[in-house]
Formats: C-alpha cells, sequence, structure tokens
C-alpha cells in the first residue's frame, strides 16, 4: 500500500493468505518497539496488521482505504496525541480510532472522547484488551476500560473540596479561602492538591474552566455546596 511505511516488526504483518484475506485490516502507528508488542496482539486475535512507524502524517487517505481501524499507541510523554487523533480524522473521517496509552486523566479522556476515539486501552491490558476494543470500535461501540469509568462519569469529590474548589472559582485566593472556611492555609493548598489530581487538572485557571464547562455537570453543585442552599 502505498503511502504507509511498514516497521520492521514480524515477517507477514500483512498477509494475504486465504487464512486471513477476510480478516480486518489494522494499521498500527507507533515506535518500533511497541508496534512490535501490539502488532502480536492483534495477529493473535485474527487481525490483518499493518505496522507504521512514526506519527499519523505517514498515513494518507488512499492508503487506508482497505484499514478498518488505526491504533495509535501513545507512549507517557507524548503531548501531541490528540492532534494525532484530529488529523487522522481530516485523513479518513470514517476509519475507527483507538488509543494505546499508559493511564489518563479525566481531563485527556475527554479530550480523546471530543476527537472522535472509538476505543482506548490501557497499555498494560493491550495484549488482552487491544483486540476486543478494536472489535468492539469496529461494530460501533465505544470501547473505554471498566477501571476509568468513575473517570469518565467525573470525579468523587468530598464536601470540603467541593467548597474549596467553588471558592476558587468565585476567584477567592488560598487565603481568603482559609478564612472563609476557617482552615489553615496549608489545609487548603492539600485539597487544592487533591482536588485538582481528581479532576486532571494543572492550575486554578484549569480546574475553574472545567468546573465550568457544562459538559462536565459538576459547576452548579458545586457552587450550590458552597453558598450553603
Amino acid at each position: 500500500m502505498v503511502g504507509l511505511r511498514k516497521a520492521e516488526v514480524e515477517p507477514g504483518d500483512v498477509s494475504g493468505s486465504a487464512s486471513t484475506s477476510n480478516a480486518l485490516q489494522v494499521a498500527v502507528v507507533a515506535a518500533k518497539s511497541a508496534a512490535t508488542r501490539l502488532a502480536r496482539s492483534l495477529k493473535a486475535e485474527g487481525f490483518r496488521v499493518l505496522a507504521v512507524t512514526g506519527a499519523v502524517a505517514n498515513l494518507e487517505p488512499s492508503s487506508i482505504a482497505a484499514t478498518a481501524a488505526v491504533v495509535i499507541h501513545a507512549p507517557e510523554q507524548a503531548q501531541d496525541i490528540t492532534t494525532q487523533v484530529r488529523n487522522l480524522r481530516e485523513l479518513a473521517p470514517s476509519v475507527r480510532v483507538v488509543v494505546v496509552t499508559p493511564h489518563v486523566n479525566l481531563r485527556a479522556l475527554r479530550a480523546l472522547l471530543d476527537e472522535g476515539v472509538d476505543a482506548l486501552v490501557l497499555d498494560g491490558d493491550a495484549s488482552q484488551s487491544l483486540g476486543p476494543a478494536v472489535r468492539s470500535a469496529c461494530a460501533g461501540l465505544l470501547a473505554i476500560p471498566r477501571s476509568l469509568r468513575q473517570t469518565l462519569v467525573g470525579p468523587v469529590l468530598s464536601t470540603r473540596e467541593k467548597q474549596v474548589l467553588g471558592l476558587v472559582v468565585l476567584g477567592l485566593t488560598n487565603a481568603e479561602i482559609a478564612r472563609k472556611l476557617h482552615l489553615a492555609e496549608s489545609t487548603v493548598k492539600s485539597h487544592l492538591s487533591s482536588s485538582f489530581s481528581k479532576l486532571g487538572a494543572r492550575s486554578r485557571s484549569e480546574a475553574t474552566a472545567l468546573i465550568l464547562d457544562p459538559a462536565t455537570g459538576l459547576g452548579t453543585g458545586i457552587l450550590t455546596i458552597v453558598d450553603g442552599r
């Protein structure tokens, strides 16, 4: 297939034999070591696998006409996974997109789903979960690990965390929050750190944006608790 650079994974990664001619073809976009591992898991599930080195930029619409799904491996250090997914969607709007990543927080998960990811697999579970996730995606289902259910539904915040976050949204400083809630400022910082971790936020501004975003379903509840009504 023109436009795809095959990684040197294993002989027969793209098979035209009678036993696999009717199998779904899956392209794997990953570094060589990850491509080898993921390709092996997919082949064990009966897929025809085309390993692609580098990034999604190596794919072209004409090259993936026969590809049912594209698996993108996102190492922990990767910051451009949503961009890669967006680029892939522009190249091939109908192809199923599966992301394999070591871990994901609420912010990253929502971003991936917003970009149109059909399935997400945690890297540590790939040997068992990748094949079923690809099949689910190809069947039109959204596949997310059970362990991420709570992350997708939303973070479980304590009453005090909600109060502190609500006051952050109102623009109060840590010192002002501490005085209002009769807490030590160090305690406020501790609640904020825990809350940010649950939200997948890295700053007060990111937390505020997540709380006020109607899609998260968090804002009204948090602010009402702070007001004491």
